[in-house]
């Protein structure tokens, strides 16, 4: 995973109207994908399929989650707390993410060529509770 920071964090003045407006409504998601999969007392797996040019709304990151890309993939996010990113994610490239109890939030923007399509394991309690063998 290639990423570029586009905008710095705490700076919006970079920031597109429209999405300050999305960001201040504080109506966030707390999906992490847009379609469940599966769902148990432990975990949920999603899907997350984003065309050409679509974006995924502000959404609200407070769970600690793995992802596995199943396309390659140009995406642009922009952060809560300023920050802008161009992220480049080869096929198959996996990633964990320990956002428990942080509320991280961000959108998400296909800027490539192509479909983005991943598979979005979310933990619902921390994953060392989950997998004593990690702790």
């Amino acid at each position: 995973m290639d990423c570029l920071e586009l905008n710095p964090v705490h700076d919006f003045t970079k920031w597109e109207a429209n999405y300050i407006e999305e960001l201040n409504l504080l109506e966030f998601k707390e999906s992490l994908g847009s379609m469940l999969l599966f769902e148990d007392d432990s975990i949920k797996l999603w899907n997350l399929k984003l065309e050409k040019g679509e974006r995924m709304p502000f959404w609200r990151n407070n769970k600690d989650y793995s992802w596995i890309s199943e396309t390659d993939a140009l995406l642009k996010s922009r952060f809560g707390n300023g920050k802008i990113a161009l992220v480049r994610i080869a096929k198959g490239e996996t990633k964990y993410q320990e956002n428990s109890g942080k509320d991280y939030i961000n959108d998400l923007e296909n800027i490539g060529e192509t479909t983005a399509i991943f598979k979005v394991l979310e933990y619902k309690d921390r994953l060392h509770h989950i997998h004593p063998m990690l702790n």
